[in-house]
């Protein structure tokens, strides 16, 4: 079974491998746009030349009056512009889109870890969430309290991993209770309704028609995330004392002379 410092130094190596794709995915975009917006053009101007000849998209495109338009040059480059200008404007878009429903999946994960953590570090902490739940009476004369406690702690993990990221960032403030003017993270100070304010935009993306809208300060937000990960890890470690184990985090292997001491 994983103790509490197995999963508290695997949620933050994992929270920094899945990290890097957001970077990697932004960071590419950066280098490439201008290039692809160049290249672009050329594909869209070669398009427009083509379909400026055929007679199938001549009769498709008319002036106000119903007659047929005549594919000057002015009106092959305002084409050729929207065109570009379109897919440069989506793919940015879509870039911002998916980083941020990336980060808010990842946070989601390490707030659902670091209540895992929580429960072996000190199962007992855990009795006020539990104890509303039914349990069968056989199964208390069949198991020790320590065992059914731990069933049904699970249970609550499980159910918890469905709820909503506010949900599980708010117990586990609960089950951490952090002391006034706990500030571990420079510059960063928790933010409940800008968290949520970032969980709708995401629910919007995802559920609504949110794709392809611009996400105003995404940079800040995909940061203040970043930053509230490493919060949420302040707070577990700030109350249960629980640390990294450098082997865990960097997936290395134990040496064979630790093993025989």
């Amino acid at each position: 079974m994983p103790t509490a410092e197995d999963v508290f130094s695997e949620t933050f190596s994992r929270f920094n491998k899945n990290w890097t794709f957001i970077t990697s995915l932004r960071q590419f975009g950066d280098v490439t746009f201008p290039i692809a917006e160049e290249v672009l053009a050329h594909i869209h101007t070669d398009y427009i030349e083509r379909i400026s000849v055929d007679p199938e998209y001549k009769r498709m495109i008319v002036k106000l009056d119903g007659s047929e338009s005549n594919w000057d040059e002015d009106m092959k480059n305002l084409m050729r512009t929207a065109m570009t200008e379109l897919v440069v404007t989506n793919a940015r878009a879509g870039i911002d889109a998916a980083s941020l429903v990336f980060a808010q999946s990842i946070l989601d994960d390490c707030a659902w870890s670091y209540l895992k953590v929580c429960s072996l570090a000190c199962p007992a902490d855990w009795d006020e969430v539990i104890g509303a739940k039914k349990v069968d009476f056989n199964a208390l004369q069949a198991k020790p309290p320590e065992m059914i406690r731990a069933q049904l702690i699970e249970e609550k993990l499980e159910q918890l991993e469905w709820e909503s990221l506010l949900k599980k960032v708010d117990l586990l403030f609960k089950m951490c209770s952090p002391p006034a003017g706990f500030s571990p993270i420079k510059n960063y100070t928790y933010d409940r309704d800008r968290l949520k304010t970032i969980d709708d935009a995401r629910h919007g993306i995802v559920h609504r028609d949110g794709l392809g809208r611009q996400i105003a300060n995404i940079d800040d937000d995909l940061e203040f995330i970043s930053k509230t990960a490493n919060y949420l890890m302040a707070l577990v470690n700030k109350k249960y004392g629980v640390q990294l184990n450098i082997l865990k985090v960097f997936n290395l292997k134990i040496p064979p002379e630790i093993l025989q001491e």
